[in-house]
């Protein structure tokens, strides 16, 4: 008898946990594969499981056709797309004004550092729009803000290709930033509103690297056109133009994905397939129709943000990403000015052209590290999962960030060491791509840790991982202090930065358990 009570125990353990997943509440563990737990058919009950037989599926779907979890392959996949080049308008257009300055800057009279100033803020205000757009997202739904932020930070972009005046652009580029910004935050909320968990590493991983890429990408293809027009406005020309041509898209495709499950199915707010319909929703005159009581108030979604900051995971994981990411954008923000200085002064004299071709770096290095860990993520889930009879915790996510660490820190070593000696750039490709590696790897595997750990709060995790990906500006530390001291203190802070997760992975779980969840 006594053999038999840890199999009664673990079998009413585990049908504890689909209790809570039935019933629709948060849980510190969750059942994720039958097969795993061991449990026979009757003890299944009515959990609704994936095609394979035994993934569970979370959240549990209802039978209403409107669902976004119950969305056909092609038109959740679609919205991705969608989702995806939203989010990627953010951090192209920040990029793609970096090789702008040198000629702005002859244009208007004003140094090269003096015109980044105004990249810099643009960056700034990435982070601000963030925290702004997911308060609007929570209070007026996803579609809406999808639309009006593209349809307005277009226009933004527009008036920067036009202008002759360095203060209107200063003022524009911001404005840029502030609301090109909202899909690199509201992008995660979709994501989870239309996939399920055992989903989600994969999709955040397709939107992560979507708009990792970006910021490269901008400066990739505003270097040629310099070199081929010596034309900074044509630069902004196309960057307007792919607003407006993701405005076609959001209009052809786009939906509200924000669906409400503790509403009954037989209370749900209508949502007419027609034509007028999905445009009423993409709007917002929908939301506005069926606010009350269906989406939430101002000032609970403030509360929610700051609630969901003070919980006691995400200030060390937005302090971890911070601690990691930040040298990538120093590094993008600062190209320019780092390897279009002339030899006789130091640098590398690379034209637009040569530096164009050097952004094949990162943009091989995010394609590299999603194909990578597309795979490598689900593999470390679904090793877990085997090893805990069925039974998943958001901890087992941050195996991936030490592989991430093993590549960001000697990357970061190998480029500040070629800068101060003067090496070959091939030590500036290598080193700069094994840290963008290290960077896609960490981005997904720590926002899918957030998300898992608060997905009924994805709006709030992702702006408040927006925001610590904060700007850096590499040149004035490496002027002063030496570029192999400068990079060689920052792969001892990414390596620090380890520490962080290690602490997480021991006590995260108890830490989420006394914070509570986020209501």
């Amino acid at each position: 008898m006594a053999e038999e009570k840890p199999e009664t125990s673990q079998a009413d353990s585990t049908l504890a946990h689909i209790h809570e997943q039935e019933i629709g509440h948060e849980t510190d563990v969750v059942l994720l594969d039958t097969g795993a737990a061991h449990l026979e058919k009757g003890q299944i009950g009515t959990l609704k499981l994936a095609k394979d037989g035994h993934t569970v599926l979370i959240p549990q779907p209802s039978a209403d056709p409107n669902d976004p979890l119950n969305w056909s392959w092609a038109r959740k996949h679609l919205m991705l797309a969608v989702i995806s080049s939203t989010a990627f308008l953010g951090d192209y257009g920040s990029g793609a004004g970096i090789p702008l300055i040198v000629i702005q800057g002859q244009e208007w009279g004003l140094s090269p550092a003096k015109v980044n100033e105004a990249g810099n803020l643009n960056v700034l205000m990435l982070g601000i729009g963030g925290l702004i757009w997911i308060v609007i997202s929570s209070w007026w739904g996803r579609a809406p803000v999808m639309f009006w932020s593209t349809l307005t930070g277009t226009l933004f972009t527009l008036a920067c290709a036009v202008t002759n005046s360095f203060p209107v652009f200063y003022g524009f580029r911001a404005m840029m930033g502030l609301t090109l910004t909202a899909y690199q935050v509201v992008g995660l909320a979709c994501v989870k509103d239309m996939f399920f968990f055992h989903e989600h590493a994969r999709k955040i991983g397709i939107w992560v690297a979507i708009f990792i890429l970006s910021p490269y990408l901008g400066p990739f293809f505003a270097n040629f056109i310099i070199a081929g027009t010596g034309d900074w406005r044509a630069v902004m020309w196309l960057v307007t133009a792919m607003g407006f041509a993701d405005l076609i898209l959001i209009l052809v495709i786009a939906d509200e994905t924000y669906y409400d499950r503790s509403v009954p199915i037989d209370q749900q707010p209508a949502r007419p397939q027609t034509l007028a319909g999905r445009m009423s929703r993409i709007i917002g005159v929908w939301q506005i129709q069926h606010h009350t009581g269906y989406f939430k108030t101002c000032s609970h979604c403030c509360s929610r943000l700051l609630s969901t900051l003070f919980k006691p995971i995400m200030l060390p994981t937005m302090i971890y990403y911070a601690m990691s990411f930040m040298w990538a954008v120093g590094i993008n923000i600062t190209s320019t000015i780092l390897l279009e200085t002339p030899i006789a002064a130091g640098g590398y004299g690379f034209g637009p052209k040569a530096v164009g071709f050097l952004y094949f770096t990162p943009l091989v290095a995010v394609s590299l590290g999603e194909a990578f860990g597309h795979f490598f993520n689900d593999f470390i889930a679904n090793r877990y999962v085997r090893k805990n009879n069925g039974l998943f915790k958001p901890e087992a996510r941050l195996l991936t960030n030490y592989v991430a660490a093993a590549f960001m820190i000697p990357g970061l070593i190998i480029v500040g060491q070629t800068l101060e000696q003067h090496l070959s750039y091939v030590g500036i490709i290598f080193g700069w791509g094994m840290y963008v590696f290290g960077v896609m790897l960490a981005t997904v595997s720590i926002t899918a840790y957030a998300l898992d750990s608060y997905g009924n709060a994805s709006s709030e995790v992702s702006g408040l991982l927006n925001f610590a990906r904060v700007g850096y500006f590499q040149m004035p530390w490496g002027v002063k202090s030496g570029f192999g001291l400068s990079f060689g203190i920052q792969a001892i802070i990414v390596a620090a930065a380890t520490v962080i997760v290690a602490i997480l992975q021991v006590y995260g779980g108890r830490m989420r358990a006394k914070g509570g969840p986020v209501v």
